[in-house]
């Protein structure tokens, strides 16, 4: 029996070495196109802007105004979605699984994004690997509202009650492991006492419920609770922030009745990870530059937003910290998933 030569015996292996070789270096050809090509042809279709949270609330109406003027000046169609629900999650997780183009966004806050995956373990993302801060776009204090039938017109009329009656008074929030939820359980903390918590799909859905004496109080964001307040349909009992809010001058803080007590939230625009990082600058200075507007940041204060507009690095650097933060806030606190 005649024994085939090596050479014979090595061809087709050489052949599907070259042709893997071959496939490879067109995949890497294709990779450096598409991180080289896309800032400068960005965007040339319609870009999508996902809001982790309910029509009405802060994050909406700042998506809503900046996705306005990117479609002016990008000359493409901005679409907002409304992805509220699992406080966040649902948005997030599905940013996390988008294409990585820069056509699908997320305006999302620090509660799914650094908050809730210090509570609930096995989230169906990584918040840290699968997430990029793009760049920063609001801050807003919230505001402790109660229904008018309670009684409560204070902080401390609030704390009396709830010391009276451990539980039997609630707070509804945006979710489990959202900011407002955490706002309340710092006061708890701060104040020695037990309220009951009734997570809502959004903070304009439990509100509506406050209004209607479903529920007795809850921190919400200055703006959506503004005309509620001046109407007397919600009693403010005072808000979030270091210093009393410019919209809400005759309100004490919470702070002046518990030293020290701060919250609120930040919310801004991410991307999926390995989305270009030339896309990536290209949305980050647009974005920042409508933000940034003088015109922007009055049309967003008279709704009790904080325009901010850091840039991307900076943004990145304050979203890890935060990310530490709440670590060790929610750990002091004891929150646990429910």
């Amino acid at each position: 029996m005649r024994v085939p030569s090596l050479s014979k015996l090595l061809k087709p292996v050489l052949v599907l070495c070259a042709g893997a070789s071959f496939a490879l270096a067109a995949q890497t050809q294709a990779q450096a196109q598409a991180q080289a090509q896309p800032a400068a042809a960005y965007p040339s279709k319609a870009v999508h802007i996902t809001v982790a949270n309910t029509p009405g609330s802060s994050p909406d109406v700042l998506a809503r105004y900046l996705g306005q003027r990117l479609s002016e000046q990008w000359k493409q169609p901005v679409v907002v979605d409304n992805r509220a629900g699992a406080a966040g999650i649902l948005a997030a997780d599905g940013l996390a699984k988008a294409q990585p183009d820069g056509y699908s966004l997320l305006v999302g806050a620090d509660g799914p994004i650094t908050i809730l995956p210090n509570i609930q373990p096995g989230l169906p993302y990584d918040a840290r690997r699968d997430l990029v801060p793009v760049v920063s776009l609001g801050q807003i204090d919230f505001v402790l509202v109660a229904n008018p039938k309670t009684g409560f017109r204070t902080v401390a009329d609030f704390v009396r009650a709830a010391k009276a009656h451990p539980g039997r008074i609630n707070y509804a929030s945006a979710g489990n492991g959202s900011p407002q939820q955490l706002s309340m359980e710092l006061l708890k903390q701060k104040a020695g006492i037990y309220v009951t918590h009734i997570p809502y799909r959004g903070g304009p859905l439990g509100m509506q419920d406050v209004i209607a004496g479903q529920v007795d109080v809850m921190f919400i964001a200055v703006g959506p609770a503004l005309q509620h307040i001046r109407s007397g349909r919600l009693v403010a009992l005072g808000t979030s922030g270091e210093k009393r809010h410019a919209l809400l001058p005759e309100v004490p803080t919470v702070g002046d009745t518990y030293a020290g007590y701060r919250s609120g939230t930040w919310f801004g625009l991410f991307a999926p990870a390995r989305t270009p990082q030339p896309v990536l600058d290209a949305i980050a200075v647009d974005a920042g530059r409508i933000v940034q507007a003088p015109a922007t940041r009055s049309e967003l204060a008279a709704q009790g937003i904080e325009a901010t507009g850091y840039p991307q690095r900076q943004f990145q650097a304050r979203v890890s910290a935060e990310y530490e933060r709440y670590a060790q806030i929610v750990k002091a606190v004891g929150i646990k998933p429910e």
